[in-house]
């Protein structure tokens, strides 16, 4: 089973309004259906969000912002293809658009080209290294790669810049680029980190979900250090029963 995807979605929708606009055509036609394309992606309107986009890029080919929507309405649509496509023009337009190369690592974490994923969310890092969504991924894409340890390491630099950023943006992503196999040990594993850092109520939100994702091996719990502080508590040892 594949999970949604991406932890960079928010990111892009945020950056975009960041970058100028550059006058060709009808600036004010090409912002009018540029921001009503952004509004219908908003509302999971993905039809019409393409409508209006087409008409910002017959105005402004060039544009990374329109080619970057274009990309995220067929990515809503898992149209992986040609969410590349678009996402790939807006990085050739601007080698430097972190945002789109985490984008492009999403459509091959959806694809399961993990390696693939890993590259272009590295790529990303390199331009913007305080990119907070790039380290949640690539902990995730380790994790799927089967490299636990340095998929921690990514998870807790991200945890470190913004332990709150998978709960604030919860209305904005849709997941970590994940399917089944690693899911229970991803989940265990931000258990762990939110447990070193003694926040009981995140540690227990994570194990229900390693729970659900089909982890079994609780033992864990008592004989990893992580846990030591938070152990005893009543909400933790219901997992050991």
């Amino acid at each position: 089973m594949k999970t949604r995807s991406a932890v960079l979605i928010f990111l892009l929708i945020f950056m975009i309004s960041c970058l100028p606009v550059k006058k060709t055509g009808s600036e004010e036609e090409f912002n009018r259906h540029l921001y009503a394309g952004l509004r219908y992606i908003q509302q999971k309107d993905y039809f019409m969000a393409k409508e209006e986009l087409k008409l910002a890029l017959n105005l402004n080919p060039n544009s990374v912002r329109a080619n970057n929507l274009m990309g995220l309405a067929y990515f809503r649509e898992k149209n992986y293809d040609y969410a590349e496509m678009y996402f790939q023009k807006a990085v050739k337009v601007d080698p430097k658009f972190a945002a789109g190369y985490l984008n492009i690592g999403a459509v091959y974490a959806m694809k399961e080209l993990y390696p693939k994923a890993r590259e272009y969310y590295e790529r990303a890092l390199a331009i913007a290294p305080d990119l907070i969504a790039a380290y949640y991924s690539l902990g995730a894409v380790y994790f799927q790669l089967g490299d636990q340890q340095t998929g921690i390491s990514y998870l807790l630099k991200g945890l470190e810049l913004d332990p709150d950023f998978l709960e604030k943006h919860s209305d904005s992503i849709t997941g970590l680029p994940m399917k089944g196999s690693a899911l229970p040990e991803l989940n265990f594993a931000f258990a762990k980190l939110y447990a070193s850092r003694g926040d009981i109520e995140r540690t227990v939100d994570y194990l229900v979900r390693a729970k659900q994702c089909g982890f079994k091996d609780w033992k864990r719990i008592e004989t990893e250090p992580e846990f030591a502080s938070i152990k005893e508590d009543p909400r933790l040892k219901e997992f050991l029963k």
